[in-house]
């Protein structure tokens, strides 16, 4: 009789937690509607407006930030093996110890891998760097970062000290983290709706066009020697120094100045500037709006705030389009394309040569999609989606080709270049520069800054990972290594068809509405 009643009782509690959490639920989507309800009514498109001379300055002084991060991302490539041959002498030097080669890679792996850890701690932190000090002045200071890392790099040899080569590369990540994280955002609040798009993408650009000088500097011919290669690492003080003075005439972004200084008469004057004309009321009524309806409470949740409520979705969404970049596999082509090259039976300096061919034509790509990103018949979706069907497919082709060429028919070592080549030019177009902005116009400005820190963070897990997987994977299975990216990009493809709302020239609160109807669908 007991147990029956104790059971009955049970049974209750568990039903009237079950419908408190149901009701907690409902209210919870119930407020999420209003929200979308209240700022539907000021979701009216924007004009289009055009460039203008000082939106090029601004959004071009920007993305210099981002040359920091494809120039450390190319110019390992090539003087890998002479820095591990100075690293060998150097530590005899030291240490009167003479290194075996694989100790010498194995520091020189370490050297590597700080670059990424050092991006995952800056990356992390930009959201409170940027919410804190605000998108300029940020990026300002980040800019000494780069030159003590440059002075570390460069300077390794001069002082006969390889350990500076691993605290260098750590701190260049650390400035390279907090560059992922902020200048996106940073330009897409430049922006006006309709060139967000071709806005966003100049951090892609600046990375491909860096990743190109940078193996360009490391042929033999130019830096690519004993004497040559700290050179290189002295290099990328240039853009660095431009930066520093080209910054200082860029405005803030209206958006921070509204959200978090309340400064709107500051946000008018910096939209004036933009704009080139005084017609900006209607976009400064709409970023007022933006704010008022997210409105953050006075005690800040914290990130962990981004993966509840409203804002759990988007921000599923937002690391899992960076996971489609980095899972794609061009992170693997990228550090080890010299070396993909050589086993296709190219010789001497000509897998080099082949790697920094196919860096220009990236760039090229690259170049093409900013046509696209914001072109009426496209858009980011449709765009992300062809890019990672495009890399799925050549995947295949790769393995393919590969398998053949190793069975003697050498004619398939040069469609395997081919199908390479096709590798990288698809994700130019849609999984290259996408991700990167996209974030910022999932979140409006009360949490775009630490939610553009997390997916910049988890981009960085992901390249790390790849990183360190690859190698060991495919002297394992070989060529078959490349049917985890098939699997990867058909994954993600799919994802982004079912689950990723179509972004170009709409509001937060407009793809707040999509994101709440694809949620739903997922759950039914």
């Amino acid at each position: 009789m007991n147990t029956a009643t104790s059971n009955t009782v049970s049974n209750h509690k568990n039903d009237s937690s079950v419908s408190c959490q149901s009701e907690m639920e409902q209210n919870s989507d119930n407020s999420m509607n209003e929200k979308i309800e209240f700022s539907s009514k000021h979701d009216k498109h924007l004009p289009d407006e055009k460039w203008t001379p000082y939106l090029f300055f601004c959004i071009s002084s920007i993305a210099l930030a981002s040359f920091q991060d494809g120039f450390q991302i190319g110019c390992i490539n090539a003087p890998g093996p002479l820095i591990i041959e100075w690293i060998k002498k150097c530590h005899f030097e030291l240490f009167g110890e003479v290194l075996s080669q694989y100790q010498a890679d194995f520091i020189w792996s370490v050297a590597v891998s700080m670059f990424s850890v050092g991006g995952m701690f800056g990356s992390f932190s930009s959201g409170f760097l940027a919410d804190r000090f605000g998108r300029k002045s940020t990026l300002l200071y980040n800019n000494v970062l780069a030159l003590i890392a440059a002075t570390c790099l460069s300077t390794a040899k001069l002082f006969n000290l390889y350990p500076m080569i691993v605290f260098g590369r750590f701190l260049v990540g650390l400035n390279c983290g907090i560059t992922s994280g902020l200048v996106p955002m940073y330009l897409t609040e430049l922006a006006p709706p309709n060139l967000r798009g071709k806005c966003g993408s100049f951090h892609q650009l600046n990375i491909s066009v860096a990743i190109v000088l940078s193996q360009a500097l490391g042929l033999p011919f130019i830096f690519g020697s004993q004497e040559g290669w700290p050179y290189i690492f002295a290099c990328v003080a240039i853009p660095t120094f431009l930066q520093l003075a080209t910054i200082p005439f860029c405005v803030e972004s209206p958006k921070y100045l509204i959200s978090k200084l309340n400064d709107r008469e500051g946000a008018r004057r910096a939209l004036e500037k933009l704009r080139n004309h005084t017609k900006v009321d209607e976009e400064l009524e709409h970023m007022v709006q933006e704010t008022m309806v997210t409105a953050e409470p006075v005690h800040q949740p914290g990130y962990l705030a981004l993966f509840k409520g409203e804002n759990q979705w988007p921000m599923i969404v937002s690391i899992l389009m960076m996971f489609s970049q980095q899972f794609s596999g061009i992170s693997a082509v990228t550090f080890y394309s010299t070396l993909i090259f050589k086993r296709n039976g190219l010789s001497g300096n000509e897998p080099m040569y082949a790697t920094v061919g196919f860096g220009c034509i990236k760039l090229i790509a690259t170049f093409g999609c900013l046509g696209l990103i914001d072109h009426p018949r496209f858009g980011r979706k449709r765009l992300h989606i062809a890019g990672l069907s495009g890399m799925c497919i050549s995947s295949i082709l790769i393995v393919i080709t590969l398998t053949l060429s190793n069975a003697g028919f050498h004619w398939a070592s040069y469609l395997n270049v081919l199908f390479i080549l096709s590798f990288v030019v698809t994700f130019a177009f849609g999984p290259g520069p996408i991700p990167w902005f996209f974030t910022s116009e999932l979140f409006d400005s009360a949490t775009r800054g630490r939610a553009a820190a997390v997916s910049a963070t988890s981009n960085w897990v992901a390249n790390w990972m790849v990183g360190l997987t690859f190698l060991p994977i495919n002297n394992i299975i070989h060529q078959y290594a490349f049917l985890m990216f098939t699997f990867f990009t058909f994954t993600f493809a799919v994802f982004t068809w079912k689950f990723v709302p179509e972004t170009k020239g709409k509001t937060p609160s407009a793809i707040r509405k999509e994101l709440i109807f694809m949620r739903k669908r997922m759950c039914s």
